[in-house]
This record gives structure tokens, sequence and C-alpha cells, in this order.
């Protein structure tokens, strides 16, 4: 039992974890190099997502109190005008040496260079290590986060390190390790040229824990158009071993792909013994209390917060101001507003065909006057 338990301890210390699965250490051999970004082959992590109520039992941290993702519920949301603006540098890496792509079994993976930056927005620089992508099915849409319970076909998340720390797995575990972006994909009626980057070599990284090498882009262009309205919160790592290091923010603006492009996520990866790799998301986490900042007014009423901090789950002085009704509360005044109005014409309708009917169709009886009987008639 003491060998199993030693064993086991051993392979999650050695593993890149989930989503923080590249190490940005130097490495002076070009085997180091590549070995700097892969994560470590999938038959040594024993999870999976048809069964995630055994996270908690391997990992004691996927039981924790502060796990994503979450369902953000938008009438509960606190408006913080005082969240700082992201400013993004180094994120065009056009004619920069070729980025992998790898197929880790659990995922669509994109290593990045950790001369991409996020220089705004936290109180660190956070440094970029990967990108990587949550789907689902034809019939089932496969987001992490939901919004009001609603979840959106895939979502793309690019992961960033603490510049403090030598290297994302020394991050990995640490309370302000991890700034994680967000960003929901849905369906357009045009292909993605910016995702066509990815996409279009999909087919090469088919097999599990195949990886495959594609031209550098611009990766800013795979994030929406406008990062100025999101959500923060603090969570997790959303696979084992579940670190509840992660400042994440979730951007409001979606991206768009075409149905053929989400096809190719949901139909090509292969995981396993030659299993379709799909609906790889975790299914939303209890708050337990924390609170979701926002950087716009949503549409629901929202509370005005304090100035934030990085740990939102110990804010205090929330002031519950109301700044209006809520999207259901107009749905139900417009609907019953109309159903008077139509109720009103038919009414008005059915009062002037009653009319039209009395004057066109006058009762038989009208106009006659009664005449007693005489003799001579009789």
């Amino acid at each position: 039992m003491l060998l199993e338990l030693f064993i086991t301890l051993l392979l999650i210390e050695s593993q890149v974890l989930g989503d923080t699965s590249s190490s940005e250490e130097e490495q002076n051999s070009s085997q180091e190099h590549d070995d700097e970004h892969k994560e470590r082959p999938s038959h040594s992590h024993h999870w999976g997502y048809h069964d995630q109520r055994s996270w908690m039992r391997s990992f004691s941290n996927c039981s924790g109190t502060s796990q994503s993702p979450i369902d953000i519920v938008t009438r509960d949301v606190i408006y913080s005008p005082s969240l700082p603006a992201i400013k993004l540098e180094g994120y065009d890496l056009t004619g920069q040496p070729e980025l992998t792509l790898q197929n880790n079994g659990h995922t669509l993976q994109l290593q990045l260079p950790k001369t991409m930056k996020i220089v705004n927005g936290f109180d660190e620089i956070y440094l970029a290590a990967q990108l990587h992508f949550h789907w689902g099915t034809i019939e089932v849409p496969g987001s992490e986060h939901t919004i009001d319970n609603v979840h959106f076909p895939a979502e793309l998340h690019v992961v960033h390190y603490n510049s403090k720390y030598t290297s994302i797995r020394e991050a990995a575990s640490k309370p302000d390790g991890l700034a994680v972006f967000g960003a929901f994909i849905r369906i357009g009626l045009h292909e993605n040229e910016n995702y066509e980057n990815i996409l279009s070599v999909i087919k090469d990284v088919s097999a599990e824990e195949s990886n495959t090498k594609i031209p550098s882009f611009n990766v800013r262009h795979l994030l929406p158009n406008s990062l100025e309205r999101f959500y923060r919160y603090t969570g997790s790592l959303t696979t084992p071993p579940c670190f509840q290091s992660v400042n994440w923010t979730i951007f409001n603006d979606t991206v768009t792909v075409s149905r053929k492009q989400l096809a190719a996520l949901e139909k090509t990866l292969k995981a396993g013994h030659n299993q379709s790799l799909a609906e790889n998301f975790r299914t939303p986490q209890n708050l337990h209390g924390r609170h979701v900042l926002a950087s716009f007014r949503t549409t629901y009423s929202t509370r005005t917060g304090a100035s934030p901090g990085t740990d939102t789950s110990s804010r205090t002085g929330v002031n519950n101001t109301q700044d209006g009704l809520s999207r259901g509360d107009i749905l139900a005044i417009a609907f019953g507003a109309l159903f008077a109005l139509t109720l009103l014409s038919f009414c008005i309708y059915a009062y002037r065909q009653r009319q039209k009917h009395s004057k066109f169709n006058p009762d038989s009886r009208q106009n006659v006057i009664y005449k007693p009987a005489t003799k001579e008639d009789v």
C-alpha cells in the first residue's frame, strides 16, 4: 500500500499537469527543448472526463472550495469599475520560430513562448505557456464555463504563469501562480481564418500523444476583438490535480468559427484506445461564497463593489444597489403587454363583426306591426 502511494506521488510530481502541461525552463539540447513543452504521456494520468467524481478520490485539491469552471450568474456578479484594463505584449508571433501543436489525450494544445506576456491587468507580469480547447459534440455544447446555465459550443483557454516564478511547474501550485484567459467559441456563418492556422493541420495530430509544427501567427487574433468586457474570479485548474491557483478572466465577447471548423475539433482527435476525444469539459463547480467581478455592467442588475483584490473570495463592503429590471422582468412585462393588446384587438374585431352582421342581416321580425284580426279578415 505504501509502495503504491509512493509511486503515485512520484507520477504526480513528474508529470506536467493538465492545463499547465508546458515547462518554460531553459534547456541546452534540442531534445530537452522539446520536453520543455510536452505533457507527459497520458497513460500516466489515471483520470478521464467520463468519471469526474473519481478525481476527488485521487486528487485532494479537486474537492476544494475554489474549483473551476463555474456558472456565471449575471444577476449576482459585482460590477467593479476599477478592474485594470488588460494589456498584452508579444502576442504577434508572425515570422518567429514554429509552434508545437499537440494532442495530449485530453485536449488540443498549442505551446506558446514566454515572450508573450500580460503586462497590465494584474499585480504581476504573467508569461504565456500554452493554449488549449474544450469542446463537446453536435448534440452537446462543450464550453466549461457557462453564463446563466448556458453552454457555448467550445471554449479557448490561454494559460499564463506569474513571472516571479522560474517556470510554470513552480507556479502551478502557488495561490498567485496562474492567470488564464477564457474565450467562448460559437458558430458563425464564415470560417475564421485565424483559427484555421491551427485547425487546418488538426489531422496531423489525430492520434494521442502526436504533435506537429505549425507556422507562427498573431495569437491575439484568437481572442475576442475587445478585451474590455470580462468577468474575473479566483479558481482552479479544470483538470487534475485541480490546483486552486488560477486567476480567471472570462471574456464577455465571443469568437466565431464555422460549423465545419468546429466539427474538426469534435470529430478528428482520438484518445486512449482509438476512442473519440470529445466532451472534454468539466461540469460547473460550486462557488462556495466566492464573488465574480465584472468590468462592465451586465444586462441584469449588478452590485457595485470596492476596488478589486486578487482574492475575490474575501471581498467586503459590497453595496447592494439595484440598477434596473432584470431581463426576465422585462420579458414578462413585454409578453403581458402583447397579450393584453392582442386580446383588446380581438374584442374590437369581434364587436365590429357583430355590428356588421346586424346591419346586413336584420331580424325578420323587425318592422312588423301587430294588427288584430277583424271579422272581415276572418
